[in-house]
């Protein structure tokens, strides 16, 4: 998957972030990026290639996630 034409919109609380972003993805056919957007593109996206949007996705249990993070250090 390639991904062109990212946009980050930040600012400061109620600054209507959210809601620009959803008429900018209405508007030019894009995907809001909010908060758990994954969730919908999840099943499809491939581990190796987005590793850190995907591994909650593979996890068993709590102790599994446990051990990932105490490898990354």
């Amino acid at each position: 998957m390639k991904f062109e034409n990212v946009y980050f919109i930040n600012g400061t609380a109620y600054a209507g972030k959210s809601t620009m972003v959803k008429l900018l993805a209405e508007k030019y056919d894009g995907i809001a990026c909010e908060e758990n957007y994954q969730d919908r593109l999840l099943e499809n996206l491939d581990t190796k290639e987005f590793p850190n949007l995907t591994y909650t996705r593979d996890l068993q249990d709590l102790s599994e996630e446990l051990q990932m993070n105490m490898r990354r250090g």
